[in-house]
This record gives structure tokens, C-alpha cells and sequence, in this order.
């Protein structure tokens, strides 16, 4: 039996869906897992940022559900395949990939590999109504991460200019991540899931628990936030604390989204009937919201090619 994990992250459906389910897989039979984001950047900044997000987020869906995890971030290197790399480099038996992730190429003939780990491709959760609902909110969940980054980078810059932020904008980045962040957007529907789950299932109770405190620590987060930007914004000593407050809460967003992605909706995809499904997908396309966003919405694509 397996007992050791490489899985390929990647910011995709896809591979989010092969994270939920190669967790599992890892839980059922006591293995471990070892994530790997694999990068492409040349030179260390916001990539790198992006690469330890994304990782957080599988490890705090893994340590949800009492997964022995890790992580490694390598470079992409043309001479070879990096999963297969870093699966030898760590003792990994088996890489539980994404459906859209390229097979490995297969060993010369006559040359047998016993080093060579098995692959297990993760197949993909194809009813409509399911890949909508959480298309939806899995576009919440970066729309949230990308607000929060660009508001980062905008206090980092006037910092490196000597500037201080100014409060107007840093109390509309507050307004705009209430918005978006837990409480916000697709909140009613995103508890209605939540809701539908209690009834169908109680295997993840005590996870939706965590989560329904997780999300109301959020949003004492942002009052804190904004409360901070109150006292004085403009003093040097401030936009220094700002920082390492915000920076503090992308981390506390990347726990919450990761026990979302990792814990809920692979539990959601088994329990939840497809009527509820339907029904879900409702909701939150009624929540979302007018304007450019909208254009972010999925829908569902009936036989004929038309769209509910």
C-alpha cells in the first residue's frame, strides 16, 4: 500500500478538486502527503507569495482531516519532469495528479525503474450544476486573494517611497474585503451548502463548526483592520503594523479557504444529491454580483449547448 504522497498544486478547479481527493485517499490509508507547487519565475516576489498561499491552503485542508503533510516549491526545468524529481528526491510511492496535468513520459523499454513512483490521475466531477456552484465559489475565493494582494502591494509601495497610506483608500480596500472576504459575497448561498450538508451528512459537523468560527474571527479581523487605519494612518510606526496586520490575515484567509477547499467540498461533492446542487447554484448566481464580475459567473450547459 502507498504510504508517502507527492501532489502537484496548482491554482486550477481541477487540481484544487485532485487536492481534496488525494487527501482523503492519503486519510483512508494512513499515508502521508507532500505538496508541490511547481514554479516558473526566475526571480523571487510575488510568485513566491502566490506558491505559499496556495500551499498553506492544501496543508490546512490535509492537517483538517489528520494528514501528515509537507511542501516544496521547485523550479520547472525542461530536462525532466519535476514531479517525477521531487517524488524520488522525497520518497514519494505514488503523485496523485489533476486530470489536466501531462502524463509522465514512460520509461524506455527493456529498463525497468523500481525508484519510479506509480501515478494515479484524479478524474473530475463533470455534472453542471456541481462544476458551477463551485466554480462560483472558488472565484470568490480568488477574487479575495487578489484584492488582498493588490492592497499589499499598494501599502509596500508607499512604504519603499517614504509615504504614508493614505486613509481614504485604505478605508475603501477595507469596505471592498467585506465584500469579499467570508461574511461577503455568496455568504447565504455558501451557508446554504453548509446547511444542506448538516442534513445529509454529520461526518463533517465538527469541521463546519470550525469553519462557522473561523468565519466570524474574519470579520473581527477586518473591524481591526479598519479600526487600525482610525488611530492614525499616516504615522510611519502605523503603515508598518498595517502591514503586518494584513499580511497576518492573508495567512488566517489561506486556513479557512484550504479547510473550504480541502474538507467541505469533496465532502459536498459525495453527500450532497444533485437536486441540492441545482438549487445551490440558484443562490449564488442570484448573489452574484452586477457589472464586470458578472462576467465571472458560470452557468450550467445543457445537452444541446445551450445554458440554463
Amino acid at each position: 500500500m502507498y504510504r508517502h504522497l507527492l501532489v502537484p498544486v496548482e491554482d486550477t478547479d481541477t487540481s484544487i478538486e485532485a487536492i481534496g481527493q488525494a487527501t482523503e485517499f492519503a486519510q483512508a490509508i494512513g499515508a502521508r502527503v507532500t505538496f508541490l507547487y511547481v514554479s516558473s519565475a526566475v526571480l523571487p516576489g510575488p510568485a513566491d507569495e502566490h506558491a505559499a498561499e496556495l500551499l498553506a491552503r492544501a496543508e490546512a485542508g490535509a492537517r483538517a482531516q489528520g494528514v501528515p503533510c509537507a511542501s516544496v516549491v521547485a523550479q520547472s526545468e525542461q530536462a525532466c519532469d519535476p514531479a517525477l524529481a521531487q517524488a524520488r528526491r522525497h520518497g514519494c510511492d505514488l503523485i496523485f495528479a489533476a486530470a489536466s496535468r501531462p502524463a509522465m513520459a514512460a520509461p524506455v523499454a527493456g529498463t525497468p525503474d523500481a525508484s519510479r513512483p506509480a501515478m494515479l490521475t484524479c478524474g473530475t466531477d463533470a455534472r453542471p450544476a456541481v462544476q458551477a456552484s463551485i466554480g462560483v465559489l472558488l472565484g470568490a475565493h480568488r477574487a479575495l486573494a487578489e484584492a488582498l494582494h493588490a492592497w499589499l502591494d499598494a501599502i509596500r509601495a508607499e512604504r519603499e517611497r517614504g509615504d504614508a497610506p493614505q486613509a481614504r483608500t485604505l478605508r475603501e480596500a477595507v469596505d471592498r474585503l467585506h465584500g469579499l472576504a467570508a461574511r461577503g459575497f455568496g455568504a447565504n448561498a455558501k451557508e446554504s451548502l453548509f446547511r444542506r450538508l448538516r442534513k445529509r451528512t454529520s461526518v463533517v459537523n465538527a469541521e463546519l463548526d470550525e469553519l462557522e468560527r473561523l468565519h466570524q474571527r474574519d470579520g473581527e479581523l477586518l473591524d481591526g483592520l479598519a479600526g487600525m487605519i482610525g488611530r492614525n494612518p499616516h504615522a510611519a510606526s502605523t503603515a508598518g503594523e498595517l502591514e503586518q496586520a494584513v499580511s497576518a490575515y492573508v495567512r488566517f484567509v489561506s486556513e479557512w479557504m484550504g479547510r473550504e477547499q480541502g474538507v467541505i467540498l469533496p465532502a459536498a461533492r459525495r453527500y450532497l444529491s444533485y437536486a441540492d446542487w441545482t438549487e445551490i447554484n440558484d443562490e449564488f448566481n442570484c448573489a452574484a454580483p452586477a457589472g464586470p464580475a458578472a462576467s465571472n459567473r458560470y452557468s450550467i450547459s445543457e445537452p444541446d449547448g445551450s445554458h440554463a
